[in-house]
């Protein structure tokens, strides 16, 4: 390897810590990768495949997340029906709450946490909150006991409109809704299948907004789809700025040379230090507190996507590496002692803004204690949050411990765009790699079943 890092305008992927040249025989070679040649191969057409006829192996139905950045030119119409939307509900609501789980709930806690402002405190926008991903009834009455109804729209996503969490917090809401006398249709937007589900008939019969689940969207691969953009718009994120960072990400990640294709090299080193070198946990690290909900939204890609128990041709693996969120620098005070000196199985992806705008903070030159905390006069804290992130990266690869590094210019709709994207193709890599489908969920589908059993019998 001639260069050690992948930069683009507004984005970076910075490896040199995953290699033997840095951690010894903890990190991979040329020849390593070189001896990945048939399987990368395989996943590039694989991968180009998808993108051009939405077809994966071994999965019955179309893969279309790829087709998703290009909204904008191939569904006009829908991004100006979703912008109207989110401003009708800005003029008129104090309140949103979306219901949603899994995909239908992380994409969106991402969205507002990275570019909204951090208390939701501005007049003109509405303050968003989230129910229906788990059923904690103190949640949800601690929740009825903030907003007021009069003021809110609610927006329920379920694409099968049968998911346990979601609708039965929102059978109780409807009911509260009922009891006050309001009307559901100004009061509740629901997305979900086009055309059939337990929703989609409930949003016919009663006249209520709609919005779509694609098809060929499967829920972890759908914060870029109505998924997220409906809600998105609901507090003036620029939804068209979104899907063109992750479209500025699709053209970067079509390059077939590896060594200039950031999502492809970091899915090779990924499967290379969990299959050749043992490393089978990830930890998910962003150095921001706006990035926090990002690392569990990672989680459910990485975990329902990769971990199968079959791979495609239907031999028993037990497939996938083991996703654990984190956040710089608070967890640099929980987690990393294990980082650095528990067992080597980890690899540590940080993810670093350079630049934090307005919101940056400088500290005085002098002070009371200015003797004692000298270190800390006139920084600003940006500055203290990446020269942590550096002091980590150098004490892990003192300890030979792998770890790579995202770096974004700043943090907008069109690096977040660019975020998502590229997790989600380095995913789908992976999964080409590992010959498993990362497309299914047969895991999630199996306790479903048997939930729904249970509560069934249980009258």
């Amino acid at each position: 390897m001639k260069k050690f890092e992948i930069n683009r305008e507004n984005f970076g992927f910075h490896f040199k810590n995953l290699t033997e040249k840095e951690i010894d025989k903890n990190g991979i070679s040329l020849k390593d990768i070189e001896n990945l040649e048939y399987k990368i191969n395989r996943a590039i057409k694989s991968i180009k495949d998808l993108r051009e006829k939405g077809i994966a192996k071994g999965h019955n139905e179309k893969v279309l997340f790829t087709r998703l950045p290009y909204q904008s030119e191939e569904k006009p119409q829908l991004i100006e029906r979703i912008k109207s939307y989110g401003e009708r509900v800005r003029n008129k609501y104090k309140y949103v709450v979306s219901l949603g789980i899994g995909g239908s709930y992380l994409g969106n806690q991402v969205l507002i946490d990275a570019l909204c402002h951090p208390y939701q405190t501005k007049k003109d926008i509405p303050k968003v909150f989230f129910a229906g991903n788990n059923v904690d009834p103190s949640s949800l009455q601690g929740l009825l006991d903030e907003i007021n109804l009069e003021e809110t729209m609610f927006i329920v996503i379920s694409k099968s409109g049968t998911t346990m969490e979601t609708m039965a917090s929102f059978l109780y809401i409807f009911q509260k809704v009922n009891e006050r006398g309001l009307k559901p249709e100004n009061h509740f937007t629901v997305i979900t299948d086009r055309k059939k589900g337990v929703l989609r008939k409930i949003s016919k019969e009663l006249n209520l907004q709609s919005f779509e689940v694609p098809e060929g969207i499967g829920g972890r691969w759908s914060v870029l789809s109505e998924v997220g953009l409906v809600l998105a718009a609901t507090v003036g994120i620029d939804i068209e700025k979104l899907l063109n960072g992750a479209k500025k990400m699709d053209e970067i990640t079509k390059n077939e040379d590896i060594f200039e294709n950031p999502a492809y090299l970091y899915a090779i080193f990924s499967y290379l230090l969990y299959k050749e070198k043992g490393f089978n946990e990830t930890v998910i690290m962003p150095y921001s507190d706006r990035l926090k909900s990002f690392s569990y939204w990672y989680v459910q890609l990485l975990s329902e996507s990769l971990g199968k128990e079959k791979d495609r041709d239907g031999n028993i693996v037990n497939e996938g590496r083991t996703p654990i969120p984190a956040l710089g620098t608070t967890d640099m005070h929980s987690q990393t002692q294990q980082h650095r000196e528990g067992k080597y199985n980890k690899v540590i992806t940080f993810i670093e803004i350079e630049d934090f705008g307005k919101s940056n903070i400088t500290l005085p030159n002098e002070n009371l204690f200015s003797e004692k905390l000298n270190f800390l006069n006139g920084k600003k804290f940006s500055t203290l949050l990446n020269t942590a992130l550096h002091a980590n990266e150098i004490a892990l690869k003192n300890a030979k411990r792998p770890s790579c590094k995202i770096k974004i210019s700043k943090l907008d709709e069109f690096t977040l765009g660019m975020l998502f994207y590229f997790f989600e193709i380095a995913t789908a890599f992976e999964g080409e790699l590992l010959n498993v489908n990362p497309y299914d969920q047969p895991g999630v589908e199996d306790y479903k079943k048997i939930m729904k059993e249970k509560l069934q019998n249980e009258g």
